[in-house]
């Protein structure tokens, strides 16, 4: 049984603050086996979470790449992708290193009409801080019978495990990706209170990580 969250961000991440240490530290304390590390245009953290992955705990390698249409999760990839490629050429990319593309947070962006003109392996149907288009991504997903994923977008430790996926498959990294490719998610969330978005924007301005 896999139960994770698989959009992570780190401080890796431009906007992210937490260390994948303490993001996998947070994520065990809450009852998951994984996360996906989904950092901004960025594998620079994938290191350090190849060592943090073992049979009890999987962290899949991951990115959010910034395409022209919008934002796109990769699971399961080792190199970085540009941010200035087309949809398609993005989910050609992840596919070309045997990872699954998924579209990030539909939706959330006017934008996301020519991103879904794409042909995702599945969609993110519950973004923490998509709550306004939680909703239009599933009846997307069901419409296109298209497999469907979850997870928080955590940019804090604490925002972790908020929303993830529970798969009825082994802790290895193949399993959990054909499974998702086969539909065989349960997803779960909840959004990400209020309070956060504000500190958000505060500590982005004390600690200048917004993006230039």
């Amino acid at each position: 049984m896999f139960c994770g969250d698989l959009h992570v961000h780190t401080s890796h991440s431009y906007d992210g603050f937490c260390s994948i240490e303490k993001a996998v530290k947070v994520a065990k304390a809450k009852g998951l086996n994984g996360i996906a590390i989904a950092d901004h245009n960025s594998i620079d953290g994938h290191r350090k979470a190849r060592e943090l992955s073992n049979e009890n705990f999987l962290v899949i390698l991951g990115i959010e790449v910034s395409s022209i249409a919008g934002h796109i999760v990769g699971l399961g990839v080792n190199e970085a992708i540009p941010g200035d490629l087309t949809a398609e050429e993005t989910i050609e990319k992840i596919r070309g290193q045997g990872g699954i593309a998924i579209a990030a947070h539909p939706f959330r962006l006017k934008r996301s009409s020519e991103l879904l003109k794409a042909k995702f392996d599945a969609i993110e149907a519950f973004n923490s801080r998509n709550f306004l288009g939680n909703r239009l991504a599933r009846e997307f997903a069901e419409a296109n019978n298209l497999p469907m994923t979850a997870g928080s977008d955590a940019h804090f430790c604490e925002e972790i495990g908020l929303a993830g996926v529970k798969i009825d498959c082994q802790l290895e990294l193949d399993s959990v990706l054909k499974s998702i490719k086969k539909g065989e998610t349960s997803i779960f969330g909840r959004n990400l209170p209020v309070l956060n978005y504000m500190k958000g924007a505060m500590y982005k301005v004390l600690h200048g990580k917004f993006r230039h």
